[in-house]
């Protein structure tokens, strides 16, 4: 069923919703923010008020009713991300030939939700399983988003383990290392979490830009100085945010 612009209503109430996700309105604000005719936002708001998806608030403001917030509490974020990249991220392992992975930003460690080995990498990492964040590559892409009283009290607690030789522990230059990966848009784990293995990862963005995840390939460093195993990863980088934006474009999210 289309409206009389042959605009969807399903088109119609979504876009309706979405103006509604920051801030109550009303229905002459929302149809100037949305650009849905005034008819039928009053239309779609008695709607909306009927099944609870939409509450009524002073001075003729409409809000999101506890049906949307419902709906939304049922949706496991984690899940759909798993579910949707996984194909993708299989994908990214079998053209470069490495184990790729999905991580997200979870109390302050990097929760790896998807995991596909490829090639003869073998990273001791584990789906659903979490690994610190200043160490690896995932990590270093969900730290460099976050505010700076975020980092602030991230960084706080003062030196972190050195857990190979190559681990960035203090506070200080692991700021400049952030720094440069917000800069340059990917991060890099040089042998940080294990001396044998390195990672190359880049940031999932939703539309808005806001970062909400990381996919990242693996390589092993064994019998080859660290330069060498990073001009290798660096070579996969188009491959790499080629994934991303794949990924970001499957995801949509507002």
């Amino acid at each position: 069923m289309r409206d009389e612009t042959g605009t969807s209503v399903a088109e119609r109430l979504l876009d309706l919703l979405e103006c509604l996700s920051s801030a109550p309105l009303t229905v002459r604000a929302i149809s100037e923010k949305s650009g849905i005719p005034i008819s039928t936002v009053h239309r779609l708001v008695r709607l909306l008020l009927s099944r609870k998806y939409l509450v009524r608030q002073d001075r003729g403001r409409y809000g999101l009713g506890l049906a949307s917030v419902e709906l939304s509490s049922r949706a496991d974020l984690d899940a759909i991300l798993t579910s949707t990249t996984r194909p993708v991220i299989a994908n990214l392992a079998r053209n470069c030939s490495r184990t790729a992975h999905l991580g997200v930003f979870q109390n302050n460690l990097v929760r790896y939700l998807v995991r596909v080995e490829a090639g003869y990498s073998r990273p001791p990492s584990r789906e659903m399983t979490e690994l610190e964040a200043y160490c690896t590559a995932i990590g270093k892409v969900l730290l460099a988003q976050l505010s700076p009283e975020q980092l602030d009290e991230y960084l706080a607690p003062g030196d972190f383990v050195s857990l190979t030789e190559n681990t960035i522990s203090q506070p200080g230059c692991l700021r400049t290392e952030l720094e440069a990966v917000r800069n340059q848009g990917w991060a890099i784990d040089r042998g940080e979490m294990y001396p044998e293995l390195c990672c190359l990862a880049v940031p999932i963005q939703d539309r808005t830009g806001r970062v909400i995840a990381a996919v990242s390939v693996t390589d092993t460093c064994k019998h080859e100085r660290l330069s060498e195993v990073e001009d290798r990863l660096l070579k996969l980088l188009p491959r790499i945010n080629a994934a991303a934006e794949e990924i970001s474009t499957l995801l949509r999210f507002p």
